[in-house]
């Protein structure tokens, strides 16, 4: 049960904190929903920069000293968030959030799970494995900017979970060479195995004609999960999801480039260009070209 939090004194310096976290990121994320009304677009910043500390824990390599006590200070500042008590400006304004739009706090918590997953090195040994860490750190987020955006039909988080698997099997497809680099390779041992791709190549960078058959076999998966969620959108809810939309039409686009190209993701990882991001949300919100 939420309780309501006192009200915090610098409350817009802590949004303000958030959108420019945002901004920096050069995420995907502005480019979708930076024509959201101004209260729902503040709260996705909090969401992003609460999620982007997160990450930044396992991933960044500038961080030093013990990451696991820092996870384990950055889940308290989410029970602190939810009940009033934080003191980083993320915190802050993330109280305010799941406040406002009533946001649940278990799915906060299962996000966080796969991030410790990242700093344990847990292997993924099957689809299943890999499928349960994409719903932590990407349908978990899609749950919660459906429940900021709002929705009509319960349908719309079933939708919201399918696009996040969607997209991180596109993020772990496009980024295999920088996590190998990193010692984490998100391409499950059953299958690598199946397709007859040697570990040892993925981890010293090497393509090879098995791996990139396996690639194609993965990146159609991660098509029909987009088409899932296409299917599970409900039409009540198209023109409030807009957003949503954009953010999977953004990275199904990168999908697309990446199979087009070859599947070059032992290289630095593909990005698409601000100004393309843009214009592909920008078509989602006029509807055009809906596919």
């Amino acid at each position: 049960m939420l309780t309501q939090p006192p009200l915090a004194a610098g409350i817009d310096d802590a949004y303000r904190y958030c959108a420019d976290v945002t901004r920096r990121s050069g995420s995907s994320f502005s480019a979708a929903f930076w024509m959201l009304p101004k209260d729902k677009r503040r709260a996705l910043h909090a969401i992003y920069a609460f999620c982007r500390f997160a990450d930044d824990i396992a991933d960044d390599p500038k961080i030093s000293g013990d990451r696991n006590a820092l996870l384990a200070r950055w889940r308290d500042e989410l029970s602190d968030a939810y009940r009033g008590k934080a003191s980083h400006p993320v915190g802050i304004a993330l109280g305010d959030t799941v406040h406002r739009f009533r946001l649940p706090e278990d799915v906060f918590e299962d996000l966080l799970l796969g991030i410790a997953s990242d700093l344990r090195g847990e292997t993924v040994d099957d689809f299943a494995d890999l499928q349960q860490y994409c719903y932590r750190v990407a349908s978990t987020v899609g749950i919660l900017l459906v429940r900021v955006m709002g929705y009509r039909n319960p349908q719309a988080l079933e939708y919201a979970e399918a696009m996040g698997i969607a997209v991180q099997l596109t993020n772990v497809l496009r980024d295999i060479g920088d996590d190998a680099e990193s010692g984490r390779i998100y391409l499950p041992r059953e299958e690598l195995e199946r397709f007859g791709v040697d570990v040892k190549t993925v981890e010293a960078g090497q393509m090879t004609d098995e791996l990139r058959l396996m690639l194609g076999y993965f990146a159609e998966r991660a098509r029909l999960y987009y088409e899932r969620a296409d299917a599970l959108l409900p039409d009540e809810d198209r023109h409030t999801l807009r957003p949503a939309e954009a953010m999977g039409r953004i990275y199904r686009t990168l999908l697309d480039e990446l199979h087009r190209r070859g599947f070059p993701c032992m290289e630095p990882p593909l990005r698409i260009a601000k100004s393309r991001r843009l214009a592909i949300a920008a078509s989602v919100w006029l509807g055009v070209g809906r596919s």
